[in-house]
């Protein structure tokens, strides 16, 4: 009996509907705005839920503190929040350890200090995830063109998944 559990473990794993999860990313942005490039780090935190095999809805929160060009006054810092999609686009292996999503989200920034872009945001762009032997977490990396008002530029975010 304990050696029928143990072999149909993986498979009524498989069977299960999908778990929501948490995702951490962090990384550098760079930001054309009046005229100029800002920089700093992104930080967005989301809870996805499944709404299919390939497809899931998003809410994120986001905070970033972009330095201004140098010569320059208006060093910043924004925090904001939305919704976002992700969409499977492919999967390398046929465990699904390695996949590429297209991910991409809107909702509103806010200066929490400097002189801010208040306003509507968005991102849009790809994220390479990679599901290690355990199956609760995942570890990636995405691209994204992102932008808030008047300004555009994109990150790099290296991205820590955890199933709930």
């Amino acid at each position: 009996m304990l050696l029928a559990l143990l072999i149909a473990a993986p498979f009524a794993a498989a069977a299960q509907p999908q778990q929501p999860w948490l995702e951490t990313s962090f990384g550098p942005m760079v930001l054309h705005r009046n005229g100029g490039l800002d920089s700093g780090p992104l930080l967005r935190m989301q809870i996805a839920f499944p709404l299919g095999e390939r497809l899931a809805g998003e809410l994120w929160a986001a905070g970033s503190l972009e330095s201004a060009p140098l010569g320059r006054p208006g060093d910043q810092a924004l925090i904001g929040g939305g919704v976002a999609a992700r969409f499977l686009l492919h999967e390398f292996d046929a465990e699904g350890r390695f996949a590429l999503w297209a991910h991409g989200g809107a909702g509103y920034l806010a200066a929490a200090a400097g002189t801010g872009l208040s306003g509507p945001a968005g991102f849009g762009g790809a994220a390479f995830v990679f599901q290690p032997l355990i199956r609760r977490f995942a570890v990636g990396l995405e691209a994204d063109a992102i932008g808030a008002r008047s300004a555009f530029g994109f990150a790099l975010l290296p991205t820590l998944r955890c199933a709930l």
